[in-house]
C-alpha cells in the first residue's frame, strides 16, 4: 500500500461519483443512503472477521488501502488502516444508527454510507439461503437482483433499478448498475476475491480477503 489513506479517499470518491466514459459528463450524485435506509447489520449472515484490501479504479484515477471488516450480531464494523497499520477510520453500523471517526486530519470526503451501502450489496443474504447450483432473481427495495450459484457458491450478483412504474410480466430487463464477481475460497466462508462495478457511476472495486493475523 503506497498511498496515504487521505489520497485514497479521494480516489474513492471520485470512483464512485464520476462517470465510466470521459467523454460524458458525470451524472449528478445520489443522494447518501441515510442509516435507515440501510439493509439492518444481520442482513449479512453470519460472524466472522477478516482482513481485507480494497483497491478503487475509475476513469479519474484510483487508490487502495487496507482495513478490517468484522460483522457479529447487530453490528458491522469496519476500521479503515494506514500504511503503517494504525488506525484510519472506524465505520460502524448497528440497527439504526451508523457512526463514523477519522483519526487522520482529513475526513473522507463522500459520506461513509457509500462505503456501507456497498459491504451490504456483496455480504447480504438478499434472496435467501445459497443455492446448491443455478440462478434466481427477484425484486428487493425498487430493485431487481439476479444470482448465479455454482456447488453451493456464489458466484455472480447483479442490481438493476426498477422502473417505478414496472409492469413484471410485460416491462424489459431493466440495465443493470451493479455486478458483483465471486472468486475462490476466502477466511469465514467468504470469496477470496470480490470485483464490484458500479456501471451506472463508472467505478470498480476489487476486494481481497485474508485471516486476520
Amino acid at each position: 500500500m503506497k498511498r496515504l489513506v487521505a489520497v485514497v479517499a479521494r480516489g474513492l470518491v471520485a470512483g464512485l461519483l464520476a462517470s465510466a466514459c470521459a467523454h460524458r459528463p458525470a451524472p449528478a450524485p445520489p443522494p447518501a443512503p441515510t442509516a435507515k435506509d440501510l439493509p439492518p447489520p444481520d442482513a449479512i449472515p453470519g460472524t466472522f472477521i477478516v482482513r481485507q484490501k480494497l483497491s478503487a479504479r475509475s476513469s479519474r484515477g484510483g487508490g487502495s488501502f487496507e482495513a478490517v471488516l468484522q460483522k457479529k450480531p447487530g453490528e458491522v464494523l469496519l476500521v479503515g488502516l494506514t500504511p503503517y497499520g494504525a488506525r484510519a477510520f472506524v465505520l460502524r453500523q448497528t440497527d439504526g444508527d451508523v457512526q463514523f471517526t477519522s483519526y487522520i486530519p482529513r475526513d473522507l470526503p463522500f459520506p461513509p454510507t457509500f462505503i456501507l451501502l456497498d459491504v451490504h450489496r456483496v455480504l447480504d443474504a438478499w434472496l435467501g439461503p445459497a443455492l446448491p447450483s443455478g440462478e434466481r432473481a427477484g425484486d428487493v427495495a425498487g430493485e431487481r437482483v439476479r444470482e448465479r450459484w455454482r456447488a453451493g457458491r456464489l458466484v455472480e450478483r447483479t442490481f438493476a433499478r426498477l422502473p417505478e412504474a414496472r409492469l413484471a410480466a410485460a416491462a424489459p430487463e431493466p440495465p443493470v448498475d451493479v455486478k458483483i464477481t465471486y472468486d475462490g475460497d476466502g477466511p469465514a466462508g467468504l470469496a477470496a476475491l470480490v470485483t464490484l462495478e458500479n456501471l451506472r457511476f463508472g467505478y470498480a472495486l476489487t476486494i481481497r480477503s485474508f485471516p486476520v493475523q
